[in-house]
């Protein structure tokens, strides 16, 4: 007689002690953007480590607030108190700067490194960690750090032996984004994300692989999101149906690495 045993899906079945790592581009994008991801899953359990590959120097400061002199060390401050808002126990800062949205690139910019050395940094980090789930932001947006991030995670990963963590990517479906954009017409009209084309902004909404109800730990997504107070959230003046679709839903893709 031969017996089974089910492998335990990571993702939606959390338990204490796991590991997950978060890889981000930037302060803020722990918060603005999987928060909900990091806070389902300390409340779970899970030891969640939050990695930065910059510190936000070329983010945009909020209108009428005074020049902070070094912006990087605010907004790496931010990033660390807001993963604590989260539950995340472990920030690590790559050491790259911010390649910011468009333009030329510094030196050391994120983007001004190729993808193997990257990976090759989160690999490290991986290896130390030792992950069961690695989460990283899809790109969607259109920055070009959050797309090298995420180019580099699949790298990184690719090259590990099995068996290797689940990587999932965090989403804005198309649909979601086409209704930011429309109230972003009207409630910051010089946002850069309105040059982009529509039809590409966002993930397909075919496929996302995962939908989940995250309400549960809304109050700590908006507690780390208050956290940075440097920069204008991406949500702030939506009406309340739109919010709630980006803050209370986390739309996910898994990733086959092959």
């Amino acid at each position: 007689m031969t017996s089974t045993t089910a492998v335990r899906d990571h993702l939606l079945d959390v338990r204490p002690g796991d590991r997950w790592l978060v890889a981000v581009a930037h302060p803020d994008d722990e918060a603005f953007g999987c928060g909900s991801v990091i806070a389902r899953a300390a409340a779970l359990g899970a030891e969640v480590t939050v990695a930065c590959a910059t510190r936000g120097e070329a983010g945009e400061l909020r209108p009428g607030l005074p020049d902070p002199g070094d912006l990087g060390a605010v907004r790496e401050a931010e990033l660390h108190r807001a993963a604590a808002r989260l539950g995340a126990g472990r920030v690590e800062l790559l050491g790259y700067r911010d390649s910011a949205f468009a333009g030329d690139l510094a030196a050391g910019a994120l983007c001004a490194a190729d993808v193997p050395e990257v990976a090759a940094v989160l690999r490290g980090l991986v290896e130390d960690v030792r992950p069961d789930v690695v989460v990283v932001l899809d790109g969607s947006d259109g920055h070009r750090d959050h797309l090298h991030v995420r180019a580099a995670a699949r790298a990184a990963l690719r090259e590990l032996a099995e068996p290797r963590p689940l990587l999932v990517e965090h989403c804005l479906p198309n649909a979601l984004m086409r209704r930011w954009l429309d109230e972003m017409r009207a409630l910051r009209p010089g946002t850069a994300h309105l040059d982009l084309d529509p039809a590409s902004l966002g993930r397909p909404d075919g496929e996302i692989t995962d939908v989940l109800d995250v309400s549960g730990v809304l109050d700590r997504r908006e507690a780390a999101i208050a956290e940075h107070r440097s920069q204008t959230s991406p949500f702030e003046g939506l009406g309340a149906e739109l919010r709630a679709a980006f803050l209370a839903t986390d739309h996910l893709a898994r990733v086959g690495l092959h």
